[in-house]
């Protein structure tokens, strides 16, 4: 399952896109260390078509 890495600096938003929670939180917190506000983790599940 994907996860997106969303977060705000002062000139707009980054999203990026990490395989495992880990690697996802490992992420957030750096972009937090950087000065990024607004972090978050999405969890996006996987579609099947009908």
């Amino acid at each position: 399952m994907p996860y997106f890495v969303c977060a705000r600096d002062g000139a707009g938003q980054i999203i990026l896109k990490r395989d495992t929670r880990e690697a996802a939180e490992k992420k957030a917190d750096e972009l937090r260390d950087m000065g990024y506000f607004e972090v978050e983790i999405i969890a996006k599940g996987v579609e099947k078509a009908a």
